[in-house]
């Protein structure tokens, strides 16, 4: 018994070892120790071993099978981390910001990436354990992320984990073609778990009567409000943020470049509109819900800011030069902008409301 323990240990390392570890500290480990290993194994299979161990040779094959089926793939599989290439066809230029106008992938700060499209953000977090990717993009505008990611050398099997600012088809409308690909896990709130799972929003969304159906999402994990989130040396924390839509969510996470740091906040949409017939001020409805999201976002710690609409914070722009990328009052300027629409759309609706009563 204690030889056959011995003989799958040592088996299990060295099939590790001959893998492509390099990406993982057990990799390294394991690499410190393949000439001892390989060396081992040599003398192990010569007839004189075989003899001395009685080794029969369908015992080390099911031992060896077994070995490698205990073996986690993504524990030894080698992640592409991206960089930018000069040969991308892809252009920067945007003709408008329609939702699935492809556009050139670029470097945000530190290990994070913009990978979406002229009009919605989606974010790339890379890490050697594996990425993030933030939201999609429409279903129409697969090939357009899909083609900034290649830009970048990522492969879609190395993201690891899918994050959603809101279950609208604009923004996570791809998710369920980029979890496919990847096999990645997709966190979400509660408050959004069944729009993702069957890609149909439900009366409490105020834009439910406008709003297309878009792919069901596999491979679901439910998550708590202000979860934390790892990947590698990244943490990022989930800032909820019903209101826009009823599973709403904000992310913000840390980045460094040459010991400087700064912290990146990913937004979700602060904006109180809705389809012909949702009220914000109605008994259930989400204007409490909206004031304390844009309050959130008012008071969080925030350096860069992104919006899933380009134009809402200006992050290609600002990606591009034209404007300071950092911008410590960026979430506050947004929080106030949110709250001032929001005040407008309750007057609004107490308007009407009187109107009709006369």
């Amino acid at each position: 018994m204690i030889l056959s323990l011995q003989i799958n240990s040592v088996l299990s390392i060295s099939l590790l070892t001959f893998l492509d570890c390099s990406a993982y500290d057990v990799g390294k480990f394991f690499q410190q120790k393949l000439q001892h290993y390989r060396y081992f194994l040599r003398q192990f299979f010569t007839k004189k071993a075989r003899m001395k161990f009685k080794l029969n040779p369908l015992a080390l094959a099911s031992t060896l099978l077994i070995s490698m089926v205990n073996l986690p793939v993504n524990a030894y599989a080698s992640v592409q981390m991206p960089t930018l290439t000069k040969d991308s066809t892809l252009s920067k230029e945007c003709k408008s910001d329609a939702w699935n106008e492809p556009t050139a992938p670029r470097h945000l700060y530190g290990n994070t990436w913009y990978v979406g499209t002229c009009g919605i953000s989606v974010i790339l977090i890379a890490s050697p354990q594996g990425h993030i990717l933030i939201d999609s993009g429409p279903a129409n505008g697969f090939d357009a992320v899909s083609k900034s990611l290649q830009a970048l050398g990522v492969r879609l099997k190395d993201i690891r984990t899918i994050l959603t600012t809101h279950e609208h088809h604009d923004h996570t409308g791809g998710v369920a073609q980029f979890q496919k690909e990847s096999g990645a896990q997709v966190l979400v709130r509660k408050d959004a778990l069944d729009s993702m799972r069957t890609g149909k929003a439900d009366r409490r969304d105020p834009q439910f009567k406008e709003l297309s159906p878009f792919a069901p999402v596999a491979n679901l994990k439910l998550i708590s409000d202000g979860a934390i989130v790892k990947r590698g040396k990244t943490t990022l924390r989930n800032i909820p943020m019903s209101g826009h839509a009823p599973g709403g969510s904000g992310w913000t996470w840390k980045e460094c470049e040459k010991g400087v740091c700064h912290q990146i906040v990913f937004s979700d949409s602060l904006g109180s509109i809705s389809d012909d017939v949702y009220r914000y001020s109605d008994e259930g409805g989400m204007a409490a819900a909206l004031r304390d999201s844009i309050a959130r976002i008012g008071a969080a710690p925030c350096d860069i800011l992104v919006t899933g609409h380009t134009g809402a914070s200006g992050i290609l722009e600002r990606l591009d030069g034209k404007a300071a990328l950092v911008d410590k009052t960026a979430c506050q300027k947004l929080a106030e902008l949110g709250l001032k629409n929001l005040e407008l759309r309750l007057q609004k609706e107490a308007e009407s409301s009187k109107a009709t009563a006369k």
